[in-house]
């Protein structure tokens, strides 16, 4: 009995290997340098088919004397590779939820085609979204648990998601060419660079490609809008709650990246005086998770400065990814693409919730305000004098000099505009200040949702806050059941998620989010200031419809408050010794 179901099982196996082996082919991918992929078969939200390439390698692994360098391309292999598993995350730690686990690897430069499939004949000439996580530059991943394509491939699109090395490991510099820096944002130029040589493999338009991202995937964005590795390398841009502007995005005043490569290098007794290249060639035989948890010791207020090992000015030589600084008004590159943007209406939660819940925490930040403020908000290299003007200015506008607890939505409200709607204003200003720039998108995300990211910045799920950083996800990527499965959504959340992925598709189809086509009310273009934008959601459900154009600004005295402000924080070079 046994050996007939031996051989029954035997049959079974070559048959449906037979059976395999056909309905494959549609799963085979050669890539333009001859290599071959093999992929599997998925279903969207609405159960359409997809077919899913994930881990394929579009770089070399940046191991041993790779650490510390431009990526370089991935040379072909032979066989057929497996392109089915999820990939490892980028050697990280995640200060914004305060854990000192290690996570990844750093062999870790893998990217994921998502392909809608039909039965009726290959799909061709697709859209393509490329989206690049976020998270400080120092954790989060493009991996399919964190970012799956269930949403956007209930439509005819392929979503490109990837990873891109983090922390010092993708930041690290010596402000020469010993070790210049920037080495996660060239890996962002390199997907880019694997998509235009290979996407019209997988049906896709190399010449209809949407860069899109959050926070710090944002700020990546109009990184690559000014680089010119990624310039011709897509044809559209939205940045979600972030710019290349923001105090903990734009690069580190002259000489703080390099004081801070030589404190790292100390730390692991590498640091040779006047010998770069050995201190460099030291680090590399340290092992990735010692470097990537060692800017936990960068802190100096809770887990801030958020970003120690930040995008740098490299200087002018062959394969640099910027040579000037985002604030230098001839840095601009992109003003032909059509650009997207917005913000979430309290951004701020992300870091007034652990001042406020982490016991002692508070308290320590009304006992040294200027000292807290200057590292949030990055002007800690000012003299002490100018220090001390810029904090009792923020003190009189946002608390009127009477710091307590009674002011979290304050603290909000500050956080929200000193990290994130200054900077989107300050991009705004220098985009639309051309005549000649093209389409221009803006939004603000108001919806509430039944779960909010706010939970996961100490903010617990018993009490609603507001529409935190990161709610956005909640409507482009399978989250909820993972990250808040009690949290069952509403009829409301269920059209904030298909309004706002068909806005998305849409845009990276024509350059405009609400197209003849769209049933969606007209989303105006953003042409001067104050801003026209368009509203995601009813704060309040008081009977507005969920979506709409407004005028009159975002927030337009806060914006104003932080035009003045800015100004004078990013006015004068480093004072401040590191040591």
């Amino acid at each position: 009995m046994c050996n007939q179901i031996v051989v029954i099982l035997l049959l079974s196996l070559t048959i449906f290997g037979v059976v395999w082996t056909i309905a494959s082919d549609d799963l085979r991918v050669t890539l333009s340098n001859g290599s071959k992929l093999v992929g599997k078969y998925l279903r969207s939200n609405n159960g359409r088919p997809i077919k899913a390439f994930t881990r394929i390698p579009y770089a070399k692994p940046p191991l041993g004397r790779l650490r510390f360098k431009a990526p370089e391309p991935m040379e072909k292999w032979d066989g057929e590779y497996k392109a089915v598993n999820d990939g490892p995350m980028c050697t990280q730690r995640d200060p914004f939820v305060h854990s000192y686990v290690d996570e990844g690897s750093e062999d870790c430069l893998y990217l994921n085609v998502y392909v809608p499939h039909s039965f009726e004949g290959k799909l061709t000439e697709l859209p393509v979204l490329t989206y690049f996580h976020g998270g400080g530059f120092v954790c989060g991943s493009g991996i399919r648990p964190k970012y799956g394509p269930d949403y956007f491939l209930d439509h005819d699109v392929i979503l490109v998601t990837s990873n891109y090395r983090l922390g010092p490991i993708g930041f690290l510099s010596t402000e020469d060419a010993n070790c210049p820096g920037n080495f996660g944002l060239k890996d962002q130029a390199m997907v880019l660079k694997w998509i235009q040589q290979n996407i019209n493999r997988f049906g896709g338009d190399p010449e209809n490609v949407t860069i899109f991202g959050a926070s710090a995937g944002a700020a990546s964005v109009t990184y690559l809008m000014m680089s010119p590795l990624a310039e011709g390398l897509f044809s559209k841009a939205i940045a979600m709650s972030g710019t290349h502007l923001a105090a903990w995005s734009q690069p580190a005043y002259e000489g703080v990246a390099r004081k801070r490569a030589t404190r790292l290098a100390k730390q692991f007794e590498c640091y040779e005086p006047n010998n770069w290249i050995q201190s460099i060639d030291c680090l590399r035989n340290v092992s990735a998770k010692d470097i990537t948890a060692a800017f936990y010791d960068f802190f100096e207020f809770d887990t801030d400065p958020m970003v120690a090992f930040s995008p740098v000015v490299e200087p002018d030589l062959p394969g640099a990814f910027i040579t000037r600084h985002p604030r230098d008004g001839r840095t601009e590159k992109s003003l032909k693409i059509p650009f997207l943007t917005g913000v979430t209406y309290d951004e701020g939660l992300m870091k007034s919730l652990p001042i406020f819940n982490i016991p002692g925490l508070f308290d320590e930040f009304v006992r040294d305000l200027n000292f807290a403020l200057s590292i949030l908000f990055y002007y800690d290299h000012q003299d002490l004098s100018v220090q001390e003007l810029i904090t009792e200015q923020i003190n009189e506008f946002y608390f009127s000099k009477n710091l307590s607890r009674n002011h979290f939505a304050n603290v909000t409200n500050l956080i929200s505009d000193g990290w994130f709607l200054g900077a989107m204003d300050s991009y705004l200003q220098m985009r639309l200040a051309h005549d000649d720039a093209s389409s221009t998108y803006v939004y603000l995300l108001t919806h509430k949702a039944t779960a909010s990211f706010s939970e996961l910045f100490n903010g617990g799920p018993e009490t609603f806050y507001g529409v935190s950083h990161a709610d956005e996800k909640l409507y482009f990527f399978p989250v909820r059941e993972k990250l808040f499965p009690y949290a069952i959504p509403t009829k409301e959340d269920e059209e904030m998620r298909k309004s706002l992925v068909q806005l998305w598709v849409d845009f990276s189809r024509t350059g405009n989010p609400t197209p003849n086509s769209s049933h969606l009310p007209k989303w105006h273009e953003t042409r001067d200031f104050p801003i026209t934008y368009y509203r995601l959601g009813n704060l309040n459900f008081d009977g507005k419809p969920m979506f709409g154009t407004e005028k009159g600004g975002i927030f337009e005295e806060r914006a104003k408050f932080w035009r003045v402000l800015e100004a004078r924080i990013h006015s004068t070079k480093p004072q401040k010794d590191e040591f």
